[in-house]
């Protein structure tokens, strides 16, 4: 975490828990550039994605409660929306409704700025054609999650904060989390930001009518840990209740949460990202090990993956005793150039990557976009000279062939087959 902080400028709150124990819970970086306010593990965040959770978790106690079913069609509470009747709110909790995900649309960020009511909400999005034919695929979309939320507030009459908390925060005592308002004074809020490369801006405005039940909580790494808890028992949910929220549909998805592995140890996971901050809440269940992520810098590495999910990871693999990759600065370094001839070739895991040679330097080519020069960090090793902290190292044997390549990527290794 010091080299995460050091080296690719994360900033915000960890939280690893193991057995209920603290291997770690510390605050890094700052809240607030201007104001130099360091974070702490009582800042708050927004959470962006990990709201969903909490909305899925709402429509199934709504249906413990007899309000509503998840096999009710849309038109049961939105009438005239396009092909509502086809569509269903389990579909909507599962992403496989074919609705359009607002955040995707031509022009979306030059109204995100706006508060709008929900009904003109509901309306722009109810104008825009559907993906696919409802319950035929998976797309993630937000919104389906804001017509959860907005189902919730027209079943409950009181506004969607209102179910959260009597419902749910206040029972287990998450006294840190809400859903975030521009007008109002919060204590320990953190500040977003953006980072592109070395550059640090303030991050986009974007109203919190939109992210509503999609993704406009905030919360600490202690508030989502007493979640984590909770998710254990039937303190929330019943048993039946709670199997359906961990059940996926199509890809892994379940109702707000992910359903995988990683490296053979079971997980049920989310992450979010909205302007500014980056989050990821994992659980490991057979190991009970509970890892929570939150950022207030938006650090996107090689374009791929949020800064967030890779800590995230590499904190597992660590308690799993699992090799991984520290970040560290590059620097480069003089080697015989006799040496570049032999990495020359094509190498293969799936995807093709070839290493040429020009002007006596070695390059990384692919058809149809720029080749990336690969400088020398050691006699075997060559870091990507395109600041995206990537790296392909060399294994020799003892009369130095090339035994195998690694691709390392994210912090972690992979192996590439020459072929």
């Amino acid at each position: 975490m010091r080299a995460q902080l050091s080296v690719k400028g994360f900033t915000g709150s960890v939280l690893v828990m193991k057995e209920n124990k603290v291997l770690l819970r510390r605050g890094y970086g700052q809240a607030d550039r201007e104001w130099n306010i360091t974070n702490t593990p009582d800042t708050k965040f927004e959470l962006g994605s990990l709201t969903k959770q909490f909305t899925a978790t709402s429509i199934l106690l709504l249906e413990e409660q007899g309000k509503l079913s998840t096999s009710d069609h849309l038109n049961k509470y939105i009438p005239g929306f396009p092909k509502a009747d086809s569509v269903t709110l389990d579909m909507l909790l599962h992403h496989t409704s074919g609705i359009a995900n607002y955040t995707a649309f031509p022009g979306f960020w030059n109204i995100a700025r706006l508060s709008l009511s929900k009904d003109s909400m509901v309306a722009i999005i109810s104008k825009v054609k559907y993906d696919f034919t409802p319950g035929t695929k998976y797309s993630y979309s937000n919104s389906g999650y804001f017509l959860l939320g907005y189902i919730i507030e027209k079943i409950t009459g009181a506004p969607l904060e209102t179910y959260f908390r009597n419902n749910i925060f206040d029972k287990i005592g998450m006294h840190a989390t809400g859903i975030n308002r521009w007008d109002t004074i919060l204590p320990m809020r953190a500040h977003g930001y953006q980072a592109d490369k070395k550059k640090i801006t303030n991050a986009l405005f974007i109203s919190m009518e939109w992210p509503f039940s999609a993704g406009a909580l905030y919360s600490t790494v202690e508030d989502l840990y007493k979640w984590d808890r909770a998710l254990y028992n039937n303190s929330i949910l019943s048993e039946a209740s709670r199997k359906k929220l961990f059940t996926p549909a199509k890809n892994d998805y379940a109702c707000g949460f992910i359903i995988d592995s990683l490296e053979k140890h079971p997980r049920i996971w989310h992450n979010g990202s909205i302007p500014g901050f980056n989050t990821h809440f994992a659980r490991f269940i057979q190991d009970d090990l509970c890892i929570i992520v939150l950022s207030n810098t938006s650090i996107i590495q090689n374009n791929t993956l949020p800064a967030t999910d890779v800590i995230a990871d590499g904190l597992a693999k660590i308690v799993f005793g699992l090799p991984v990759e520290t970040p560290y600065e590059h620097k480069e370094v003089t080697i015989d150039p006799l040496l570049l001839d032999k990495y020359v070739g094509k190498y293969s895991a799936g995807l093709t990557i070839e290493v040429i040679k020009k002007d006596q330097k070695l390059y990384r080519h692919r058809n149809g976009i720029p080749d990336i020069e690969l400088k020398p960090e050691s006699a075997t090793k060559f870091f990507y000279a395109d600041d995206s902290d990537r790296q392909l190292e060399f294994e020799l044997d003892n009369t130095g062939n090339i035994v195998k390549i690694w691709f390392i990527n994210n912090e972690q290794r992979g192996e590439m087959k020459k072929l």
